[in-house]
């Protein structure tokens, strides 16, 4: 844990954005991705709620959203003045930061980058931009990779863990491990104990640092850009398709995380929304309506999401049911997290569905 001399971090915001959001299908398509969809009663994006977050904290031109170039139009138009990086193919989140910190460390070598994905959402902006000052002061004085763990409030199966050492100070802590998604007994021992957090993806440190990181645990990287002359549409093809974790964060010996208190939640697929629906404004008798009306007799635990249109439950618990265009999802809650498994047919038998 080297330190440096202590300054102001210079902020830069990079935004990761690329994916299609199968799981949302049929609200979500490969020409309308998740993160331009709006839920319950916001009427910004959640691409435009996470820079929202940031206003008056990052300057506009330190602002970076990576997407994939078939993406970059729909990406600009919500995210105006704001650079947007066009990835050539999407090869996971460790390339897509690797260029981003090249990028901002162009621009400004002294950068303090905020990474995260455009799809979450945050119940408490004020509690979250202070976690995220806090953890950008340290970034600034050293050398650390900073993940910002989420305070577990479930005893949740979906998400990895951080297993925590020994406290640093300022809030601090040092990552012992990266547990991988545990199952419910597990989980229920983790929140019991106090000593882990939700792993959330979500990153601060100095670009210098992260370069540092990729040069000594994933060579591979510099390789693939030096070897393409920086070109990226060159370059990407040669590097592995690999998320920061497996390739900088599970290696490294100077992780230490932040923790988060700010209503944090994945918006992963139609079942996260369950647990938003109270701040959605989306609980009705019945399930969770998200959109069009529900009338539900003898039908609990359901996730209805079909605007204009009214859809009427007889005895059926713990269903999903989406409308959107034409296409109709009707799935079990539990399966949630295999809606893509539907989607990659959906390409083949109705590719203007997809």
């Amino acid at each position: 844990m080297a330190s440096r001399p202590s300054r102001r971090p210079s902020l830069h915001l990079v935004v990761m954005a690329g994916g299609s959001g199968t799981r949302f299908w049929p609200r979500s398509t490969s020409r309308r991705p998740k993160q331009l969809l709006t839920f319950g009663k916001s009427r910004l994006s959640l691409l435009g709620q996470t820079l929202a977050r940031f206003d008056g904290l990052v300057r506009s031109d330190r602002r970076l959203v990576v997407t994939t170039e078939a993406l970059r139009p729909a990406i600009e138009s919500e995210a105006r003045g704001v650079r947007v990086l066009g990835e050539p193919e999407g090869r996971n989140t460790a390339p897509c930061i690797y260029w981003a910190a090249r990028s901002v460390a162009a621009q400004d070598p002294e950068a303090v980058m905020l990474v995260m994905s455009a799809d979450h959402h945050v119940g408490d902006p004020e509690s979250f931009r202070r976690t995220v000052a806090a953890a950008a002061a340290w970034a600034a004085s050293h050398d650390d990779l900073i993940t910002l763990g989420v305070t577990p409030t479930r005893p949740e199966t979906g998400y990895g863990y951080l297993r925590l050492g020994e406290p640093l100070g300022g809030g601090c802590v040092r990552v012992a491990a990266f547990v991988e998604k545990p199952d419910r007994e597990r989980a229920a021992e983790f929140v019991r104990s106090g000593g882990y957090l939700w792993n959330s993806g979500t990153f601060v440190w100095r670009a210098a640092a992260i370069l540092s990181a990729f040069d000594r645990l994933a060579p591979e990287m510099r390789e693939a850009w030096e070897a393409a002359g920086g070109d990226v549409a060159r370059a990407y093809p040669r590097m592995p398709r690999i998320s920061i974790d497996y390739a900088v964060m599970e290696k490294a010996d100077n992780v230490v995380a932040f923790p988060l208190d700010c209503g944090w939640e994945d918006v992963g697929s139609w079942g996260s929304l369950e647990a938003l629906a109270g701040t959605l404004g989306a609980r009705r008798p019945g399930g969770t309506l998200l959109g069009g009306e529900l009338l539900a007799v003898q039908a609990e635990g359901n996730i209805v999401d079909t605007p204009g249109k009214l859809v009427a439950l007889l005895g059926v618990n713990d269903l999903i049911v989406v409308e959107q265009d034409g296409a109709l999802l009707i799935a079990r809650k539990d399966m949630a997290q295999e809606v893509r498994q539907v989607v990659e047919q959906v390409k083949r038998l109705r590719p203007d569905l997809a």
